[in-house]
C-alpha cells in the first residue's frame, strides 16, 4: 500500500524569496530541494538546496510560481510542514512550522520528531 502525504505548503512571502534566489542564480525555472539532515543537539535540521533536476523518488510541489522537491525519506519527517519567511530584528530566514516536531533545541536550529 502506498503512503499518502499531505505535502509541503509555502507562503507567498517564502515563494517570493525563493524566486528571488533562483533569479539571482540565473535559473528561475529550477526547483528548491527541501530536506532534513541529522544535525544539531536535537537530532534533525532542515536543509535547502538548488535542484536543477528532479530525482527518481522525489515528490514535487508547485506553489506560488516555484517548484519544491523533497525525497520520500525527508517527507516522512516534514509532511504537513509550512515553509514561511520571517524577518526579525537581528535575523531573517526561512521558518518551518512542522506539526511532527516534538521539541526544538534552545537556538531553534534543530528539532526532534
Amino acid at each position: 500500500m502506498a503512503t499518502e502525504f499531505a505535502g509541503i505548503t509555502v507562503t507567498e512571502l517564502a515563494a517570493e524569496k525563493v524566486l528571488g534566489m533562483l533569479e539571482k542564480r540565473g535559473t528561475p525555472k529550477a526547483a528548491i530541494r527541501l530536506g532534513v539532515t541529522t544535525a544539531g543537539c536535537s537530532g534533525f535540521s532542515y536543509k535547502l538546496e538548488y535542484a536543477d533536476e528532479v530525482q527518481e523518488g522525489d515528490h514535487e510541489y508547485e506553489q506560488h510560481g516555484i517548484r519544491l522537491v523533497i525525497d520520500e525519506k525527508s517527507l516522512l519527517t516534514m509532511d504537513g510542514t509550512q515553509m514561511d519567511f520571517e524577518t526579525k530584528q537581528f535575523k531573517s530566514g526561512f521558518k518551518f512550522t512542522n506539526p511532527k516536531v516534538k521539541e526544538e533545541c534552545g537556538c531553534g536550529e534543530s528539532f526532534k520528531v
